[in-house]
């Protein structure tokens, strides 16, 4: 293999994270292709269906209420039905208890 041809350790890297970039980027600039925010498992958030010191996914950020929208659990304004029903996460996979608690709690 001559030097031309030979693709350095420091361009490879830099050419990767160019298309790293570039792949970023095609949402801003109108491409269709996003990736799906990364979840965790429960067993890696700490995961419990049952409150912390008063903290609670409905209270949480990430929390998505059945039906609703991220951030809007009990304390996101006005009881709604389906409230105290299993939402969703943001960053944890699978079903939450709106009593649930984790690490990754961000309160609104």
């Amino acid at each position: 293999m001559n030097a031309s041809s030979k693709l350095s350790r420091r361009n490879w890297l830099k050419s990767v994270a160019a298309a790293a970039t570039g792949i970023a980027a095609l949402p801003f600039l109108g491409g269709t292709a996003q990736a799906a925010p990364a979840q965790v498992t429960k067993a890696i958030a700490h995961y419990q269906d049952h409150p912390s010191d008063g903290k609670m996914c409905s209270m949480c950020k990430h929390f998505i209420p059945a039906g609703g929208k991220p951030g809007h659990g009990m304390m996101g304004g006005a009881m709604g039905p389906g409230m105290m029903r299993e939402g969703l996460c943001q960053v944890v996979q699978g079903p939450i208890s709106p009593r649930g608690y984790c690490l990754l709690y961000l309160p609104l």
